[in-house]
């Protein structure tokens, strides 16, 4: 097609001059998409002219119409009309522009709905930091209220099991102790990974004896493995350090949670531990951990669910547990910069497995290592002749009476009791004690702002009074922001006699 051709082609069919007279007659007519004969009206060319009419009367000037929708036997077009008078009438010039509005209309229809998926987004990111923020306060909160008396609850199981029991008495006392170290694991497993979600879980790496902590952990799963029939055995390589540098608690943690997971799911057969090495470079060591089981093993298809939050293998009604080791194990992994690896063949067991790199002290570290731990090991003893007067201040009618006769059967403190924040301060000035030991939520006040007006005061014997504070709080800011009050202890309930009894000696030495 020439371009004459090509011209002459466009005008035909997507430009239009209709020439009509002050009457809207037509008086000719160019193009040929909009059907037009001679001495016809304007209005009979389509309905939409019927209203231009009352227009052309008045008009003086050039008008212009655009997007113009006209509704054809055989087609819908858009148009823009522009509308100049003339001698005799006016000239209307027509432009098919359809292919162009409705390039346009889906460019738009397109940027619409991008800005409006990229709304939803936004608000679907508010509505998931709303409900992490709400998960996260809530099990916080639970948290808080349940340790109380979980606290009260193990310290009178203590107490009676320093009593004259007959054997069936001593046996529900062990049950009560077992259900008690499932309790603390339990909520020690829910506040770490609400603190892995929330972004506040610090890594704190220290010096440990790594085949310690595998012999204690061969001892108590032998004992586990061996009450439900089954075999137990730890494999470690010979090149395995004796020290190392890492966060003994958390990785701990996530041995107990595997191993406690393999013999949950196994019912004949055995479970293994094996601790190998992997290499060594400059003063780092790459082991490799894996747990091994002969238990029931996972589908295909629900390998990665296992490794979600609260997600359980079958229906709740049919399976125990809370769905929380495999996803505090992956988060923690995370966090130690490793990973999670799983093999499972349905029916023939399961073996989880990660490697994890951890630093090799030098000779001086794991000497002054145990050095400290010999002298954590020996028994403690009065450090000066006569007691020591102790200001106890707890407002739990359970916990004040689980404290003091905790404190009173060492035979080494005198006790004043207080349950009303607002009597500290005066008791301070006036009284000598060696160790305050205050609860944090108080009536009137908190234990912590008591401490910051205590730290300011002008006496020096009062000023550098030992502080020990006692929490239901366990998240690391709460401790951390205790401390910065002037704390000089902040012990999370529940936790055992020995806990409350070295935290006192060491503020008492120092």
């Amino acid at each position: 097609m020439t371009p004459e051709q090509f011209r002459k082609h466009y005008i035909e069919h997507h430009l239009q001059f209709i020439e009509v007279d002050s009457e809207g007659s037509v008086l000719g007519s160019t193009g040929s998409f909009l059907p037009v004969n001679k001495g016809q009206k304007l209005s009979e060319i389509h309905p939409f002219f019927e209203s231009l009419q009352p227009m052309l009367s008045q008009m003086d000037e050039p008008q212009s119409l655009h997007c113009v929708n006209l509704d054809l036997t055989s087609r819908e077009v858009i148009v823009d009309i522009q509308v100049h008078p003339s001698g005799i009438g006016f000239i209307l010039r027509i432009q098919d522009l359809t292919a162009h509005y409705n390039n346009y209309q889906e460019v738009a229809q397109e940027r619409n709905e991008s800005i409006i998926q990229e709304e939803l987004i936004v608000l679907k990111n508010a509505e998931l930091e709303e409900r992490e923020r709400f998960k996260n306060l809530f099990i916080q909160n639970f948290s808080h209220e349940l340790r109380n008396p979980v606290m009260s609850s193990m310290a009178i199981t203590r107490i009676l099991s320093d009593t004259a029991l007959n054997p069936e008495q001593q046996n529900l006392i062990e049950v009560l102790r077992e259900t008690h170290t499932h309790l603390k694991l339990m909520l020690e497993d829910t506040l770490s990974l609400s603190m892995i979600a929330s972004g506040k879980l610090e890594l704190k790496p220290v010096l440990f004896d790594l085949r310690k902590m595998l012999e204690v952990l061969s001892i108590t799963y032998k004992t586990k493995a061996g009450s439900k029939g089954l075999e137990f055995k730890l494999t470690p390589h010979e090149r395995v350090p004796q020290w190392v540098e890492a966060d003994r608690k958390r990785l701990f943690q996530v041995l107990t949670n595997l191993l406690d997971n393999a013999v949950k799911f196994t019912e004949q057969g055995k479970i293994s531990l094996e601790v190998g090495f992997n290499q060594q470079y400059a003063n780092k060591v790459s082991l490799h951990f894996a747990v091994t089981d002969t238990g029931r093993g996972i589908p295909e298809a629900k390998k990665n669910m296992v490794f979600e939050t609260y997600s359980q293998l079958t229906s709740p009604d049919k399976e125990q547990g809370t769905g929380l080791g495999l996803a505090l194990v992956k988060g923690l992994l995370t966090l130690m910069g490793s990973e999670i690896r799983l093999q499972s063949k349905e029916g023939k067991g399961s073996v989880f497995s990660f490697d994890l790199e951890v630093k090799v002290p030098v000779e001086s570290g794991w000497k002054e290592v145990l050095e400290k731990d010999a002298d954590k090991a020996r028994p403690k003893a009065p450090l000066r002749e006569g007691k020591y007067r102790i200001l106890l201040v707890e407002d739990d009618e359970r916990v004040l009476a689980v404290l003091f006769k905790m404190l009173m059967e060492t035979g080494q403190f005198y006790l004043d009791v207080l349950s009303d924040g607002a009597e500290v301060l005066e008791q301070v000035i006036e009284n000598p004690y060696d160790l305050i030991l205050m609860d944090i939520n108080l009536p009137n006040t908190r234990g912590d702002q008591l401490t910051r007006i205590i730290r300011e005061f002008p006496f020096k014997n009062v000023e550098q009074l030992p502080i020990i504070g006692i929490t239901a709080f366990a998240y690391e800011d709460h401790l951390k922001a205790f401390k910065e009050a002037g704390m000089n202890a902040v012990i999370s309930k529940p936790f055992e006699k020995e806990e409350l009894l070295d935290s006192i000696y060491s503020c008492l030495r120092s």
